[in-house]
């Protein structure tokens, strides 16, 4: 059902742009953290309410962050704000004089209204009226109605929006002006590789300490790379100490905080790992700074060694939930070389 509708949307929306003049569509616009929300005054509390029990991931870095910030506006601002990346344009209240249920109407076929109306309230597409853009159509008769479908859809649509964000920030990051040359020579010294983008320096980095360390300013966006010999993945305390002690070890005035800090079993790649997050700080500096961080820490079999990937960001009073998944992404393209 989901499938028909999306492919329904995509073919009437498609129709329309072409009788209206054959426009060739552009990439979409905006930012990839944000999704513009367009509906009427009268139903944003409602519609607010389904997109926030979708969407319920924070970061705290130390204040929380969402991963998504919804961006409400009216109706009438729709052909300005239709290009952008992540659009939802929403209708609840069966009120003639609701604009948004009047844009809802304009937007799809008769027979698609009425299904949505009464049946599944959720269309989501992709590439309507941009490139590169998901575009979601609510039309609910009621927000009992609206509301029952979170948990059979949540992780569909999770999905499909991480899945652009992972597609439009992998082009942005990973494109062909990436520090090459310092990718090759990280691989030829260390035995090992990851993506670097344009811009991105070593820091540090040393065969007998086994650590590396690479990263950008404004905003500082660091990862450290170190590894050990033998199995730390096991022993949970084990890993839990290693994890704790590491940043004072390697970054030298450098620590963990125990506000927020998270440490569960995960996977990295194929290997299984601890994922720990939290606050860092400094210690015993002139100029403190701090932030969110994030470590995996997996053992490979290959070559009897424990990976710690570790990645930091210090940008105080600005939103940073975007780079740590600008971060995370970096992260996983780190790949151990076949000797």
């Amino acid at each position: 059902m989901e499938f028909y509708q999306k492919l329904n949307l995509s073919i009437f929306i498609g129709s329309l742009l072409f009788l209206v003049g054959c426009e060739t569509r552009r990439e979409a616009l905006g930012s990839d953290n944000e999704i513009r929300v367009i509906c009427s005054e009268l139903d944003k509390k409602d519609i607010r309410k389904f997109l926030t029990a979708i969407f319920t991931d924070t970061i705290y870095t130390p204040e929380p962050e969402p991963l998504y910030y919804l961006k409400f506006s009216d109706p009438e601002t729709y052909n300005n704000l239709k290009t952008q990346a992540q659009v939802v344009v929403a209708a609840i209240a069966r009120d003639p004089g609701n604009s948004g249920y009047q844009l809802v109407k304009r937007l799809l076929p008769p027979d698609q209204f009425a299904d949505t109306e009464f049946a599944d309230p959720v269309i989501l597409s992709k590439d309507v009226n941009a490139l590169k853009q998901l575009f979601m159509v609510i039309n609910a008769g009621s927000e009992e109605q609206l509301m029952e479908t979170v948990k059979s859809k949540k992780n569909f649509i999770r999905k499909q929006f991480f899945d652009q964000f992972v597609d439009r920030q992998s082009r942005y990051i990973f494109g062909d002006d990436r520090n090459k040359k310092l990718e090759d020579s990280l691989e030829t010294e260390f035995g090992w590789s990851l993506k670097i983008p344009w811009g991105w320096e070593i820091i540090r980095a040393s065969k007998d300490s086994q650590f590396v360390w690479v990263g950008k300013e404004m905003p500082f966006q660091w990862i450290g790379i170190g590894w050990e010999e033998g199995n730390l993945v096991d022993d949970e305390l084990k890993a839990g100490d290693y994890i704790w002690s590491w940043p004072s070890s390697h970054y030298g005035n450098i620590q963990f905080n125990d506000y927020k800090f998270e440490m569960k079993k995960s996977s990295y790649k194929d290997h299984q790992a601890w994922r720990a997050q939290g606050i860092w700080e400094t210690i015993d500096t002139k100029e403190s700074k701090g932030g969110p961080f994030r470590s995996y820490v997996f053992y490979n079999e290959n070559n009897n060694r424990t990976y710690h990937l570790n990645y930091l960001i210090h940008r105080p009073g600005r939103d940073k939930s975007i780079f740590m998944r600008q971060l995370d992404l970096i992260i996983k393209t780190f790949s151990i070389s076949q000797s």
